[in-house]
Parts: C-alpha cells; sequence; structure tokens
C-alpha cells in the first residue's frame, strides 16, 4: 500500500490526473503504477548495481557495492563489465559532453529572455546533436517549455514577445491556449525565432500533457521525441520520474518488435523509430526518409549511455556478447512485460490483435490470457508496431496541420521547404 501510495502521489504531482476509465483500467493502472515506481527506485541507486547471471533463475538480485572489498571489486568489475562502449565510443562521448555543456550555456542565455515562468524545458533535434548525413549548416534548435498554467504564460509572453506569434497573438492568450490544448498533441510552437543570435522554434505544453504523455502514451508526440538523446535546460522532479517510466516502456516495446537476438544499434534504431511511426511526414517527404538510421548512427554513444541502466535492469535482457543482446522469448516473461506497458498502448494492441483474428475475450480477468496469445502470434512485431501507428497518426497529422495557426501561413510554407532541402541536398 505503501508503494501504490506513492506513485500515486508521483503521478498526481504537476497538475497530472491519471483517472482509470473504469474497473479494468483502474486495476491495470495501480499493477502498473506499482511497477513503475520499483523500477525508477532500482535504476535510480546509484550504490546499487544489477548482478544479472545467465544461469541464475533469480536474475533481479541487487548487490551493493559497498560489500565489495577494493580489490574485489576491481577484479569483478572487469569480469562483470557490460560491453557498451569502445575506447573510441568512451572518447566520442566525452567529446559530446562537451558539447553539450557548450551548447547548455548558450541556451541557458535563451531562457533568461523570458520573463514568463518556465517550469522544465529541454532542448533536441539536429540543431543540438548532429545526425548523419547533413552538411555544415545550422540547424533551428528545437526547445520544449513545461509550463505549469499554459494561459497565463502565454499571456505574459505575448505582451513580452508578440513579434514571436502569428495572427493568433492578435486573439489573445485564451485563444493561444485554445488552440494549443484542444488540437494536436497539446503542444503551441512558435518557429524561426532569432534570440541572442540563435534560431530557434520553442514548443509550450502544459506540464500535465506532458507528464500524461511520458506515463500514458497518449499521443507519443513529445515522449517519443524525448526516446531520443535529449538537453535538459530546466530540471524538475517528477520530470526525472516521468522519462525514466517512459524510456523503460520504449525498450519494452521495441522487445516486442524484435527477435531473440539483436544488436544494441538495431534495438536503438528500433526505439527511435517509435515516434516516426504512423507521422505523415514521413509518407509525403516531410521528413528525411533515412532520419532514424542517421540519429542513431551520430549519436550511438550517447543512445548507449541513455539507456545503459534499464537494460541492465529489466531480467528479461541479457548481453551475450559485444553489443549483442537476447531476450527471454517464453511467452510467460513476454506477456509479464506486456502487461506494464501503458494503458493506450495495451488497448490498441488489443484491437490491432483482433483485427488479426486473434481470439482475445474482453475484460480484466482475461488479461493473462490475453498477453499470452498475444505474443505467441509470429507476427506481433507487426501487430505491435500498428498499434503504435494508431496511436502516432491522428495526432501527429493535427499538429502539423495546426502549424497554420501557430506558425502562420508564410512561415509554415518556409518551415516545410527548409525540412525537404536540407534532406535532399545532404
Amino acid at each position: 500500500m505503501t508503494i501504490l501510495a506513492t506513485s500515486r502521489r508521483v503521478l498526481s504531482t504537476g497538475h497530472l490526473r491519471v483517472q482509470p476509465r473504469n474497473a479494468v483500467c483502474q486495476a491495470r493502472w495501480e499493477s502498473k503504477a506499482v511497477e513503475g515506481v520499483k523500477t525508477v527506485h532500482d535504476t535510480a541507486l546509484p550504490s546499487m548495481r544489477q548482478n544479472k547471471q545467465a544461469e541464475s533463475t533469480d536474475r533481479q538480485t541487487v548487490r551493493p557495492l559497498v560489500q565489495v572489498s577494493r580489490g574485489a571489486q576491481n577484479a569483478q568489475t572487469q569480469a562483470d563489465k557490460t560491453p557498451w562502449l569502445s575506447e573510441a565510443e568512451e572518447a566520442k562521448l566525452d567529446t559530446m559532453r562537451d558539447a553539450q555543456s557548450e551548447i547548455r550555456g548558450v541556451l541557458d542565455t535563451v531562457l533568461r529572455q523570458f520573463s514568463a515562468p518556465i517550469r522544465y524545458a529541454f532542448a533536441y533535434g539536429s540543431g543540438v546533436y548532429k545526425q548523419s548525413g547533413y552538411g555544415a549548416s545550422k540547424p533551428m534548435v528545437d526547445l520544449i517549455f513545461g509550463v505549469s498554467h499554459p494561459d497565463h504564460w502565454h499571456a505574459l509572453n505575448i505582451a513580452q514577445h508578440r513579434n514571436h506569434y502569428s495572427f493568433m497573438g492578435t486573439l489573445g492568450a485564451n485563444a493561444v491556449s485554445f488552440v494549443q490544448d484542444r488540437m494536436g498533441a497539446g503542444v503551441y510552437y512558435n518557429p524561426f525565432i532569432e534570440i541572442n543570435g540563435v534560431v530557434v522554434k520553442y514548443g509550450v505544453v502544459s506540464m500535465s500533457t506532458l507528464s500524461s504523455d511520458l506515463l500514458n502514451w497518449d499521443s507519443l508526440y513529445l515522449a517519443g521525441r524525448m526516446h531520443k538523446p535529449t538537453l535538459t535546460l530546466r530540471r524538475d522532479p517528477l520530470m526525472r520520474i516521468s522519462k525514466q517510466v517512459n524510456l523503460t516502456h520504449a525498450v519494452r516495446a521495441a522487445l516486442l518488435m524484435l527477435p531473440k537476438t539483436f544488436t544494441t544499434e538495431e534495438l536503438f534504431v528500433c526505439i527511435a523509430s517509435l515516434s516516426f511511426t504512423g507521422d505523415i511526414r514521413m509518407r509525403i517527404g516531410g521528413e528525411n526518409p533515412r532520419k532514424v538510421q542517421n540519429i542513431v548512427e551520430a549519436q550511438l554513444p550517447l543512445f548507449k549511455s541513455r539507456y545503459t541502466s534499464i537494460i541492465e535492469g529489466l531480467p528479461n535482457l541479457e548481453y551475450i556478447g559485444q553489443n549483442l543482446l537476447q531476450q527471454n522469448m517464453a511467452p510467460t516473461e513476454r506477456a509479464s512485460m506486456l502487461r506494464k506497458m501503458p494503458n493506450n498502448f495495451y488497448d490498441r494492441l488489443l484491437k490491432q490483435g483482433r483485427k488479426a483474428g486473434i481470439r482475445l475475450p474482453p475484460g480484466f480477468g482475461a488479461e493473462r490470457v490475453n498477453t499470452e496469445r498475444l505474443v505467441e502470434v509470429d507476427n506481433i512485431g507487426q501487430i505491435a508496431t500498428k498499434a503504435v501507428e494508431s496511436i502516432v497518426a491522428w495526432p501527429a497529422l493535427t499538429q502539423s496541420l495546426k502549424g497554420v495557426l501557430s506558425s502562420g501561413l508564410t512561415k509554415s510554407v518556409s518551415y516545410m521547404r527548409a525540412k525537404n532541402n536540407k534532406y535532399r541536398n545532404n
């Protein structure tokens, strides 16, 4: 009860209101809330490490490092070291982190130009992290501002930066906030804004919308972007927990789509592709068709660093060689993993499974049977992909259409032209 109470408090922080639709969702939500808190607690302790042994039936033993003598600890570290980063990748990661510090300093000056309170902020995309296949031109920097009260925030920001807004600014903060919350994925973008010599596109989102997407995969619009490396500019305790839960969901979803044995790069490509699955921009030429591969190739050390603790903490996943992973394909193990996924993903997976002809009875009592039937079919990867696509497609489409209102027609056309030219020329 203590863990459950804690999880409820965590999920309600920052105006987040998670309200299961019925008793079935309530029970699933409670079980996953407990699991989410346990997972974050286990992976967040810096003085603990996972003792994973292939021959052990209990693969969740945690061994305090302080119990190992210094000499034995060094020897054990060498013996058990996970083959994550080569020396070249370690050097590349150090270089990337130095660049992060420099970029963070520049973007901190950008954030200080806003009088409206920003509770949480991060930067993402090719303007922050280099992607393979692109030239030396400086792309626009993508920013996300998490705020407590969007209508109040926009009122303050319109008064200070009216030139950042399209004609929507003339209609006032309430109109801007209405478009933000009621259309698309709950984000309002102002693109092509030059601040202190840096061209940025900043999106404003309520903390409740952001938190809910990370935990529940409502749209995967921001949750999917946060599967990839991001640069945190303003920190928030709730986001630290929600981000970890979101990354764990991403690994588990990828495992449903991958075979028994796969490389770390294949895992990260699968994870990075989740937010692009069903995105109309990938179909009409609004994005580079090799965008996912470009992201992973250029940022592989960052991906490895980002997902280390999660992969080592999952009991159904282990290393069997240099950058080679193997998952437990036992139906009971995979079904158990599936039951820990967000309700929205699970519900859509059931729908896609029924479309594929799998007999899946309704009701919470049938959940164990349904999950085991789903993971036993050969095309579970395709079914899971379609489930993700059904989450992403509509919010991605309506968010793109909303750009005409939030950015104005001229900026929207310029933005799409820049996106097309960027990958056609590279």
